[in-house]
């Protein structure tokens, strides 16, 4: 007994033109093909072959993984591996999405607050020559006046665009612990007052924010409100860019 190519699209609930390209690329071929009418035939044990071919499919398994799995022998052993790499594939791509879920929730709850939410997003940054000077003291004022020294101290000429500050710790610690730093790009005179150390490359949460106090606070909160919901670290000192009347705040990233 054999089925006509129409006969057996019709038997299947598969089309001529899925059949067709299914001989085409050797996953399921014509049990016979009349070599003058070029007449496709199939047999009824064929139509079990395609159920399985659809069934993988309907599963998410690719075309050249059924023709693979299908190719070889001991075809059970084979299909059961291909189901549980499937399966894992599966099992990860739904973490993702209610790991994104989450995110999409911790977004919307900001859009509630009263103030603006603050967009987060990660960079990754070079590493960078710097001079600093690392002081404490009990206001951030008593940090950023050193800043004026060390720009003082350096020649205009070696000084690159890069200025920041880096925290070590902020005033909820009590002290507060700060580091200015200013790009070098040549060579400079070392002074006893500050150091001239290497910026290393870091992957950064950063938001941006104005210069008065509580914007930046506020872009604070946002990015420790990121992290926490993507159960990320602080991997360093918080570093805070100047871009003339902007802060562009940045938290080293470590994953929890």
């Amino acid at each position: 007994m054999r089925y006509r190519i129409g006969e057996f699209a019709e038997l299947s609930g598969v089309s001529t033109k899925t059949l067709r390209f299914y001989d085409e690329i050797g996953l399921l071929q014509p049990a016979f093909t009349d070599p003058r009418t070029r007449y496709r035939h199939y047999l009824p044990r064929q139509l079990q072959d395609l159920a399985g071919i659809q069934a993988l499919k309907d599963l998410g398994v690719t075309l050249p993984e059924i023709r693979s799995t299908m190719s070889k022998t001991g075809a059970k052993k084979d299909r059961r591996q291909l189901l549980e790499d499937l399966r894992d594939s599966m099992t990860v791509s739904l973490q993702k999405a209610e790991q994104t879920l989450r995110w999409i929730h911790a977004a919307m709850d900001a859009l509630e607050d009263v103030k603006p939410a603050i967009p987060v997003v990660v960079k990754h940054r070079p590493a960078a020559r710097i001079a600093s000077v690392r002081a404490q003291g009990e206001t951030y004022m008593d940090i950023l006046q050193c800043e004026a020294e060390l720009l003082h101290a350096l020649p205009d000429e070696s000084t690159g665009a890069l200025r920041g500050a880096l925290w070590h710790s902020c005033a909820d610690a009590g002290l507060i612990d700060g580091e200015p730093f200013v790009e070098l790009k040549r060579e400079t005179p070392r002074r006893s007052f500050y150091d001239v150390k290497q910026l290393p490359p870091v992957t950064v949460a950063c938001a941006y924010s104005g210069l008065e106090e509580d914007e930046a606070e506020h872009a604070y909160s946002a990015i420790r409100d990121w992290m926490h919901v993507r159960g990320y670290r602080l991997a360093g000192p918080k570093r805070e860019i100047y871009l003339h009347q902007m802060l562009e705040i940045q938290f080293p990233l470590q994953v929890a």
